[in-house]
């Protein structure tokens, strides 16, 4: 039980700290440095989309969760109901329910948004006309939209879980 519990452990906080890290970086830092070179920015987007750097950040955010599942299945001895009752369970759970949002929310949101977004970008370096170019835009906005508020509330569902989990001992 104690190889099982390191390996779960080590996984759960690396591929955390990856996931977390990479969004708080994308939403603070990465997103609007995007935005704000217009449709160059496109370039950087297809540039990580190549190097299937979401795919990635998606992997982590399920190997979290799963080796999280793991932890709380583990202290929790096989799921009993008085441990969640717990302070110390109640502030866990709060933060294993954030990240399952927060992952469905990647999955179901952020990605797809992306996905257009970077389509988007390669039907602008392709298109001929001003007029192409002008509806191709506008599909842009929208989609960087919906990339925008649905980043936001995943960085945001992940403080919690991280404010969670590394408060729970305390509560």
């Amino acid at each position: 039980m104690t190889a099982l519990l390191l390996t779960m452990r080590v996984l759960h906080v690396v591929m955390g700290v990856f996931w977390a890290g990479s969004i708080f970086f994308i939403n603070g830092l990465m997103g609007p440095s995007i935005a704000a070179a217009g449709p160059e920015g496109l370039k950087v987007m297809g540039e990580l989309r190549k190097r299937r750097y979401f795919e990635r950040m998606l992997a982590a955010a399920a190997v979290t969760v799963l080796s999280g599942l793991v932890l709380v299945w583990i202290d929790s001895a096989g799921f009993e109901s008085a441990w969640f009752r717990s302070h110390f369970g109640m502030g866990i759970s709060t933060g294993m329910l954030t990240a399952i949002i927060a992952f469905g929310i990647g999955l179901f949101g952020t990605k797809p948004a992306m996905e257009e977004l970077a389509a988007l970008g390669a039907q602008m370096a392709q298109a001929g006309s001003e007029e192409a170019r002008t509806a191709i835009l506008g599909r842009i906005g929208a989609a960087r939209g919906r990339l925008i508020r649905f980043g936001g509330i995943g960085a945001t569902l992940l403080l919690i879980t991280v404010l969670a989990m590394a408060t729970a001992r305390y509560l």
